[in-house]
């Protein structure tokens, strides 16, 4: 069964498209053998084996699983499927995959554990959550497959019981982030698991009160500083992929915070509001040089500031960031800790008047709010683009839109305040 099915993966690789048509037509029909997923995986295991042959191994044990692997999956096809003992060796040989060298092949297996997980966790895989909890302790290699099986597994899906155990895994995260022995691809993943997991907890919130109120003002305290510090530090003039990515996926946890579990926000808030204001100044001048003014004799060191180039890659800017800080203060304005950063009774009337810092915060929005060179050019080639960008429903998301949604928010909150607020602006 092995040769056959190495043989079929050799013919997928063929530059000859019959011989590739062929050979993916062999491996559908060895598919409906049981003892496919093992020889496969037996193979992606063989150091022996080239290299894009074991790749090939492990993505076709990936769709075989969604096909094959249990009747509730969405993607099921007809055909048989594998007991249990099995299932077992074949898991087996694809977690060990999770240690191997090569990085493709460690994520590619993560993402089958993953999957796999869905249908055999905790049944009959029982001793998964403890195993990836454990490679969180190995190399960074490790580490990182582990915490991309956590980054596709752990969401909404889970049920109550399993609460247990993301009170287990939130302080393994982070000790992964707050360490300066992880790079920051690993630091972001660490983030990204935890706001999953932040998910998890604001819908059990109801149902495992007593947990939730237990664990999570203590699991706050030690994230929202770690948090604070990555948001605080200055960006470089130049190759800052890494932090912005990171900062971005702080602010996200941050928005889930305020969302999904907002009474235990509010001692924090304070800070996290300085903190975002901060950074909205500091951003500003760069951001309007390099999207805003035209032939800005600073245009290039702020493009080479807040412009980064992602692995594949496409460019990227600092715009999901700043649409991230824009959220989280229209979901936090209201709320009482906040809500003295914004407003202050008259002494004479009583009346309800902006303080400075909102009256700055309204400066800073129409700032952020102008039209961009990027919009501009696109507006000149098409103007059906001007008015679906400029329409109510428009589709196009970015950082002017977020920004009237933040105003729209504000007005909702502290109309009149608001209206003073853009009249000293």
């Amino acid at each position: 069964m092995e040769q056959h099915v190495f043989e079929a993966l050799q013919g997928t690789l063929s530059a000859d498209d019959t011989v590739r048509q062929n050979s993916e037509q062999a491996l559908k029909r060895l598919e409906l053998d049981t003892g496919f997923p093992l020889a496969a995986a037996n193979i992606a295991l063989a150091d022996e084996a080239g290299l894009a042959e074991r790749q090939a191994a492990i993505v076709q044990i990936r769709g075989y699983v969604s096909r094959h692997w249990s009747i509730g999956s969405a993607k099921y096809e007809p055909g048989p499927i594998p007991d249990q003992q099995a299932k077992a060796q074949v898991r087996e040989k694809v977690f060990l995959l999770l240690t191997s060298a090569n990085r493709k092949l460690r994520m590619v297996a993560a993402a089958v554990v993953a999957n796999m997980a869905v249908y055999d966790w905790p049944d009959e895989w029982p001793q998964l959550f403890s195993q990836l909890v454990e490679l969180l302790h190995g190399s960074h290699d490790q580490v990182q497959a582990a915490l991309s099986v956590f980054g596709e597994w752990v969401n909404s899906d889970m049920s109550e019981q399993q609460l247990d155990q993301i009170g287990v895994l939130i302080p393994e995260l982070r000790r992964i982030f707050g360490s300066s022995d992880y790079s920051s691809d690993t630091h972001v993943l660490a983030v990204r698991v935890f706001t999953d997991c932040i998910d998890i907890i604001a819908i059990m919130s109801d149902t495992r009160r007593e947990f939730v109120d237990a664990h999570v003002p203590p699991i706050l305290r030690e994230w929202i500083d770690h948090i604070l510090h990555a948001i605080r530090q200055p960006l470089a003039s130049s190759n800052n992929g890494p932090a912005i990515l990171l900062k971005t996926e702080c602010v996200k946890a941050l928005v889930k915070i305020v969302i999904g579990i907002p009474r235990y926000i509010g001692p924090h808030s304070p800070a996290i509001l300085e903190a975002l204001w901060s950074q909205l100044q500091e951003l500003q001048e760069p951001y309007l040089h390099a999207f805003v003014y035209q032939d800005s004799a600073h245009s290039e060191s702020a493009t080479n500031m807040l412009v980064y180039c992602e692995d594949d890659g496409d460019a990227n800017t600092i715009d999901n960031y700043l649409c991230g800080m824009f959220e989280w203060i229209s979901r936090a304005a209201e709320s009482k800790p906040v809500r003295k950063f914004f407003v202050e009774k008259s002494k004479d009337s009583g009346a309800l008047n902006p303080t400075l810092f909102f009256k700055q915060l309204a400066a800073s929005l129409i700032c952020y709010a102008q039209i961009t060179t990027d919009m501009l050019e696109d507006w000149a080639d098409d103007m059906d683009l001007f008015v679906a960008d400029e329409d109510e429903d428009g589709y196009r998301f970015n950082v002017r839109v977020s920004v009237q949604e933040l105003i729209q928010s504000l007005d909702d909150v502290y109309t009149r305040p608001l209206a003073l607020a853009l009249g000293w602006a």
